[in-house]
């Protein structure tokens, strides 16, 4: 393939790169990427930890395969066992980075040896020294790559070309410049490099997505697939792996500690990371990425293996390869970007981490050891100084790399540059874990640790694997130094038959171990050690030093050391948020003022520049200036060095430890609370009961918090009286107080404190706190006992007399309505009465007359009409007697409200359009959630009225949706249903009786129909039921109404955002003889009740047989000659049997059981609660209550014949 359409479309992705990671700051500049919280963020996250997947994977494990089967697998199993096991462990790491703002391993554990620059400057040295011939490893593969992919014929990688000529010095230098653009812009290493991370994550799915196209062209492309494969004799010695070998064991351990501990994986993984709930995506995602590149590998290298044979090709290029010995250059060329793509990831990450490590713990202590340099931190802004070390970092790291890439022979494997780099990073792993977990573990253990640990692996590894390059004698390999054969490097103390990694892995790590725990043990921690163990170990922040004397330096001086390293924006905004909550700390004056303040700082404002300092250049940098601020600053006016200034931070800090603890072990043996306020009003100092009786949360009560934040906080838990108002004045003004201050407090809980104030010497005071509620309670009972027996026979008498009113109100309110009701009831009873007697007059009569028959049939019709309303008022009466008796079930379910208004619409359509009304309803394609049934009931009732009491014009039925306010999603949306009409309208002082019983539209002003009009005025039970029902649902109901104009009734609902299931509606089918020719059983212990059933579906067309006992039906239907009835209507209360009350429901069962056969069933019965109702449905059994109405009892017969033909013409079917 030609060259320069290689440097071209290499050159083209790179672009793309450049591209993503512009667009990407572009983007953070303006806002947010992407949301902390969402799936995308956790998406990037576990795409970024890809990185650890290089062209070492994407070439090498393939080669690794070829020659050893499985042996590539540990490195990709360490990972999963760290993400899916000792997830623990990861997410501990991220809360202390965030907590100790580090920036770099290095960082992280110098920081945890009480910010050690010794250590972490060895952690640096060590890394570059191990991570250099890792970053060599990529160059090489890119070029190795490239030469294979531009030589003719697969005839081999020619000679090393020029250095204007390597495609590895091109490539190192776009890294180094893609770097210095993207990864070092900004002064604080800390934070998130959004542009940068992006990049990385398309360089992630690229190389994914490459590596399955090119995989999957070897495997079905140029071969029959998976299965012929590895059925291939090549493929058998590959399929054998040996996991006793302790390769699998070695290098199972250095991948697990070199994915927490190689720099770019530590910067990736923590600090880079913004959230530690990313680590649960990717728990799966990343094991997902690993076993789809892992799962190809053996067939790959199988494929190679029978197209090469043994020693024809290196390896190492068989993803490039194979497709061109098939021909498909194309193939071959996306194999190169692939490759290209895990390389670049890594290295340019891997240069961030670095130079930000060799610039905090290298390169800033030594420039701040001179004299001269150290002098110039307090004069001059060391932004542009610290951006200039670490851009020079990132290009001499890669030229160095690019130069080991020069050394190393092009056939050395590839696996085996990545895994010595692996075993040197493995040496960070015993002070590593050691400082999460170990509390004693101390900085000279971390050095001696660190330090036989990398001599091992220089010694065992570095220096054999260094002999292709340098020349190395060979009696020193195989005979070892001065001949003694015990200490050959690949053979110590006569440890042989291991390969080399896992022999310098067992011998360096073992030394390592035995020196950090060693030196631990015998080496006394400092009191900063002691500090950062304890913020390590318990992963919760120190709080030594926060109730510490003034540091000799003043806050502006703090604000302008911090300006200098970390810029004037972020500096300014940081002491800002800092010293919001306690303004006498600014370093800056209020508004009026102007000028900057030198007050005085205390320690936790030294610590807390220390920390801001620290995201720039590094915990141990950072504490090396900040001791050389102190310099100079002695309250005595001696010049104070650097050592004293450490030396005084270290003592302060021990000094008050002690003192802490000595006060606080005092304080928590005194059974009294106590509490101690400075002369600033902020607390001191307490003891733990002095949180249980105040009842405070733990978390609340720091040193330094003003006193007034817990009033705040007791303030607005309701915990002060008035009373208890005047005696918080002692905190407003102590010194015109009157000592010893003295005042009971009762809490809500109905505890009572005694609390004493003393006054202290150098201005605040201490206050005791007793609990003095027995004491309290005692007197209390004394008090009441001596109270008069006339006046607590006064209050009986009260409560007596109340009660008495509430009774006979009670009984008054329920006299009006059972006068009400009585009057109701008996006017229909009595019109009908009335017209039956004339009926009965008027049949008498021998020969009637055509006119007497109309008159009787009219007589007839009012008669029906009255017993009718007297039905309705019945009806409404059990409604509101089940409301009020909570027996009303509400079934909540999702459904378009649409189904609900067209059906109103068709049954009241005609109704308006008898009384010349035009009804309009107004579709709405909108999903609430209510009962259906008790929702129509409400809007039956609110167009009945509309109609009912409207003489002419228009009723409406329509929606609107209504937002929340201010759109709060807990209110939710809501749907509000009305009800318009033209009529007269409401008064306003009327707009409440209407919802009470027995309260009618009518009435004067124009609020009711006029005379004559309509003959029905309703029940005034309507709108009395709607309120009930909208209370039980919590819809609310509105009234609006003017009068002369119109009313309008709404209930609002609440809308779903989810689309309704589907209601099957059954077909509508003619009324009309579909019951005819059922056979009805009707059961029921009161024969002018049969009598009347029986008239009435004789009337319809069915067969009726009737009993009131299981052997009274047997016997009437057996003139049916055997046919079983089609539907059984039973009443529930029946009568007494032998066993005690017997039901028609138990009656039901007993025929069942006699033919054998699920009969339907219908129950009618007065009986209305929900016990009747639930038994029912246990029995399948469908309820009507009386009176039964004809039309409903016709409509469930109606069903049950067709559901009777239906299972006819089934079984016809079937035969």
């Amino acid at each position: 393939m030609q060259s320069w359409l290689v440097l071209a479309v290499s050159a083209a992705y790179l672009g793309v790169l450049f591209a993503i990671a512009w667009w990407g700051d572009r983007r953070t500049a303006g806002g947010t990427l992407v949301a902390a919280s969402s799936r995308s963020a956790g998406l990037l996250y576990a795409l970024t930890l890809c990185i650890y997947n290089t062209s070492w994977s994407f070439y090498g494990s393939v080669g690794r395969a070829s020659a050893s089967g499985f042996d590539f697998l540990p490195i990709y199993l360490a990972p999963m066992i760290l993400l899916l096991v000792a997830r623990p462990v990861l997410t501990k790491t991220i809360a202390i980075t965030k907590a100790q703002n580090v920036t770099s391993i290095a960082d992280f554990i110098g920081a945890r040896y009480g910010k050690s620059q010794a250590v972490a400057a060895l952690v640096t040295l060590t890394a570059l020294v191990g991570v250099l011939p890792y970053i060599a490893l990529q160059l090489k593969a890119v070029a190795a790559s490239f030469d294979v992919l531009t030589a003719p014929a697969l005839s081999g990688p020619g000679p090393q070309p020029p250095i204007w000529g390597d495609t590895a010095f091109a490539v190192a230098l776009s890294m180094a410049l893609f770097t210095i653009l993207f990864g070092v812009r900004h002064i604080n290493a800390s934070e998130h490099h959004r542009g940068l991370m992006l990049a990385i994550a398309f360089e992630s799915l690229v190389k994914l997505t490459v590596f399955l196209a090119v995989a999957a062209f070897i495997v079905w492309g140029m071969f029959d697939g998976y299965t012929d494969l590895i059925a291939r004799p090549q493929a058998e010695p590959l399929l054998s792996p040996d996991f006793t070998d302790p390769t699998w064991w070695s290098n199972t351990a250095i991948s697990i500690i070199a994915f927490l501990c190689l720099p770019q994986m530590y910067h990736v993984m923590t600090v880079e990371n913004d959230n530690p709930r990313h680590l649960r995506a990717a728990a799966w995602m990343y094991p997902t990425y690993l076993v789809a590149l892992s799962a190809l590998m053996i067939p790959i290298a199988v494929a190679g293996l029978v197209t090469f044979g043994e020693g024809g090709i290196n390896p190492d290029t068989y993803m490039i390869t194979l497709p061109i010995a098939a021909g498909a250059g194309g193939f071959s060329l996306l194999s190169f970007i692939g490759g290209l793509s895990a390389a670049t990831g890594m290295v340019i990450v891997a240069a961030v981490s670095l130079s930000t490590m060799l610039c905090n713990d290298v390169a800033m202590p030594l420039l701040l050891s001179r004299p001269r340099f150290a002098a110039r931190v307090g004069r001059r802004d060391m932004v542009g100084t610290l951006l200039l070390v670490r851009r020079l970092s990132v290009l001499g790291i890669l030229l160095l790399a690019y130069v080991m890439h020069r050394l190393v022979d092009r056939d050395y494997p590839l696996t085996v540059i990545g895994l010595l780099s692996f075993v040197a990073v493995a040496q960070f792993g015993p002070a590593f874990f050691g400082g999460l977990y170990w509390p004693r573990a101390n900085r000279v253990g971390a050095l001696a640790g660190l330090g036989a640990g990398f001599l091992l692996w220089v010694y065992t590894l570095l220096v054999p694997s260094m002999a292709r390059i340098v020349p190395v004698p060979d009696a020193f390999l195989d005979h070892g130094p001065w001949g003694i054969g015990w200490l050959r490097p690949q053979a110590l103390f006569g440890i042989e038959g291991l390969d080399p990694i896992s022999h310098a892995s067992l011998w360096s790590l073992l030394a390592n171990t035995i020196a950090f725990v060693a030196g631990s043990l015998l080496a006394r921690p400092s009191a900063v050690e002691r500090s950062q163990a304890v913020a390590y170990t318990t992963a919760t922040p120190d709080e030594e030093d926060e109730d510490a004397p003034n540091a000799p330096a003043g806050l502006a001086d703090l604000r302008a050391l911090a300006i200098r390293f970390v810029g004037a924006e972020r500096g300014n905004a940081a002491f800002d948020a800092y010293t919001a909550p306690y303004p006498g700390r600014s370093g800056l004056p209020p508004a009026a003022g102007g000028k900057r303040q030198t007050g005085p700082a205390d320690l936790d404002a030294v610590r807390f520049t220390e920390t801001l300092i620290a995201g720039a250049i590094g915990a141990a940098s950072a504490r090396v200036v900040m001791a050389a601020s102190l310099q100079g600053r002695s309250p005595n006016g001696r010049s104070l060095s650097r050592g004293d200034a450490m030396a005084m931070l270290d003592e302060a800090s021990e000094a008050l430890r002690f003192n802490r603890k000595l006060l606080q072990a005092t304080l928590e043996n005194i059974g009294q609370g106590i509490c101690v306020i400075d002369a600033d009003h902020r607390i001191a100092a307490w003891n733990h009961r002095y949180l249980e009786l105040l009842d405070l949360p733990a978390d609340m009560v720091r040193v330094g918090v003003p006193f007034a934040e817990l009033i705040r906080f007791n303030t607005g838990r309701g915990e002060y009286s008035a009373h208890d108002m005047k005696a918080l004045l002692i905190n407003r003004d102590t010194a015109t107080m009157q000592w010893p201050y003295r005042y009971e407090r009762r809490r809500p809980d109905g505890t009572v404190l005694e609390i004493v104030a003393n006054p202290l010497p150098e201005g605040g005071y201490v206050s005791t706190y007793t609990d003095v509620t027995e004491r309290y309670r005692a007197a209390e009972a004394l008090r009441e006992a001596n109270e008069s027996l006339e006046h607590r026979v006064r209050e009986r008498t009260d409560d007596l007399q109340q009660a008495k009113a509430e009774a006979e109100a009670a009984n008054a309110s329920k006299t009006r309505f059972l006068a009400a009701a009585s009057h109701d009831l008996l006017q229909p009873l009595n019109a009908a009465r009335l017209f039956v007697s004339a009926l009965e007059e008027s049949m008498r009569e021998p020969l009637p007359t055509a006119g007497q028959r109309t008159a009787e049939c009219g007589m007839i019709d009012n008669a029906a009409a009255s017993l009718r309303s007297t039905e309705m008022l019945l009806g409404g009466l059990l409604d509101i007697s089940s409301l009020d008796a909570g027996n009303v079930r509400v079934q909540l379910r999702s459904f378009a409200i649409d189904e609900l208004l067209g059906g109103l619409g068709v049954e009241f359509s005609a109704l308006a359009q008898e009384r010349g009304l035009t009804l309009k309803v107004v579709g709405c394609g909108a999903v609430v959630r209510s009962d259906p049934q008790l929702l129509r009931r409400v809007l039956q009732n609110f167009l009945s009225n509309a109609i009912r009491y409207t003489p002419s014009g228009r009723v409406l039925l329509g929606c609107r949706r209504r937002t929340s306010a201010h759109g709060n999603p807990l209110q939710g949306d809501r749907l509000r249903i009305e009800v318009w009409d033209t009529g007269p309208g409401i008064p306003e002082a009327k707009r409440r009786e209407v919802f009470e019983e027995f309260r009618r539209l009518g009435g004067e002003n124009g609020a009711g129909t006029p005379p004559g009009r309509f003959e029905d005025k309703g029940l005034g039970l309507g709108l009395a039921i709607v309120d009930r029902i909208a209370r039980l649902l919590r819809h609310p109901v509105t009234l609006r109404s003017t009068v002369g104009r119109g009313t309008g009734f709404s209930v609002e609902v609440p809308m779903e955002r989810a689309r309704a299931a589907p209601v099957d509606r059954p077909a509508a089918s003619p009324a009309a003889a579909l019951s005819a020719g059922l056979l009805v059983l009707c059961i029921d212990n009161e024969e002018p009740i049969l009598q009347g059933l029986r008239a009435l579906l004789g009337q319809w067309g069915c067969r009726v047989a009737t009993a009131s006992d299981v052997a009274g039906a047997l016997a009437a239907l057996a003139p049916f000659d055997g046919v079983l009835p089609d539907v059984v209507c039973v009443d529930y209360h029946i009568g007494v049997g032998g066993g005690g009350e017997q039901t028609g429901l138990a009656v039901l069962e007993r025929l069942r059981e006699l033919w054998d056969r699920p009969v339907k069933g219908l129950l009618l019965t007065a009986d209305r609660s929900e016990a009747v109702r639930a038994e029912a449905e246990r029995c399948g059994c469908g309820v009507l209550y009386k009176p039964v109405k004809p039309a409903s009892l016709r409509r469930f017969l109606n069903g049950a014949a067709l559901q009777t033909s239906a299972l006819q013409t089934s079984a016809v079917t079937e035969r």
